[in-house]
């Protein structure tokens, strides 16, 4: 029971990482099992047997949910935006209560609210100078050397924030024009191994495979500084993620023309939201799991 609840838990942090506005990260806050991934990743040489016991279930779930959602979630977006990201801002603002008792606004309160609100502000300011961009990039490039890095760094960008709660890799790799063309990479290897047209796998690997490397290292470097600053300051890091989880209804619904939303969805969008914060807090009972790291 508890390795069929990871994985659900996994499969909803997947399919929140290939959606844009919304972070893994923060559901896995939301959902308690945050510590216990990151302490998993960063001890993964150190403790290689526990790290792939409590990684495997996860992991398992967070591929069945980006591959195996991947076309719906892209479907969804394009047919009905409002009542999608509703739906994921409630798995998000379900998990509201869990970090306000992790953060401890009783202890240092004007700090905590000093540092949730200046992040509220920057999240804030950025979605709305950069949402809605859009813009798609034609990935054409001059020779391999620079596609590999290009595609290394643009993976390594989204493993940050993959590992940063708070901030969602799908709507900076938006910003910056890669969203799209990843997500139809991805989905085109997944076509080719369902029909049996390797020639496309192989093709689309000078796009994905640069891509995943930088993701597997960016992840494994940028967890073991979230890691350290959890150790240190667990409670001030947690007040800064409050505010980035506060500014989720800007970051999500700013590119969306309120005007074109029909009644019919705004009134499923506010039912999604619900179930939504139902979800989130019967997947996450506000406790986190017991961490390699010992916290």
């Amino acid at each position: 029971m508890k390795f069929l609840k990871e994985m659900v838990r996994g499969l909803l942090i997947g399919v929140a990482g290939i959606v844009p506005g919304v972070s893994g990260g923060t559901l896995a806050v939301s959902m308690g099992v945050y510590d216990q991934i990151i302490g998993a990743v960063t001890h993964l040489f150190g403790k290689p047997g526990e790290s792939i016991r409590i990684l495997f279930p996860y992991g398992a779930g967070m591929l069945a949910g980006i591959g195996g959602l991947a076309f719906v979630i892209e479907t969804l977006f394009g047919s009905f935006p409002f009542a999608t990201s509703m739906a994921f801002l409630g798995l998000i603002l379900g998990g509201i209560p869990a970090l306000l008792r992790r953060a401890d606004f009783r202890k240092n309160g004007l700090k905590k609210y000093m540092t949730a609100v200046t992040v509220f502000c920057l999240m804030t300011v950025v979605a709305i100078a950069e949402g809605g961009d859009g813009t798609v990039k034609e990935l054409v490039f001059d020779s391999a050397a620079k596609r590999l890095l290009t595609m290394g760094c643009v993976g390594m960008v989204a493993s940050v924030t993959m590992v940063v709660p708070g901030v969602s890799g799908t709507m900076l790799l938006m910003m910056m024009g890669y969203y799209q063309p990843v997500l139809h990479a991805f989905n085109l290897v997944q076509t080719g191994v369902l029909t049996g047209d390797w020639q496309t796998v192989l093709a689309q690997q000078e796009i994905l495979l640069p891509f995943t490397l930088g993701l597997v290292a960016g992840i494994f470097l940028c967890a073991k500084t979230m890691e350290t600053l959890l150790n240190r300051w667990e409670a001030m890091v947690y007040a800064a993620v409050t505010g980035l989880v506060a500014s989720s209804p800007v970051v999500i619904l700013w590119g969306i023309s309120m005007g074109e939303v029909e009644t019919g969805q705004r009134l499923l969008g506010v039912l999604l939201l619900a179930g939504g914060c139902l979800l989130a807090a019967k997947m996450g009972d506000g406790k986190t799991e017991d961490t390699l790291g010992g916290r």
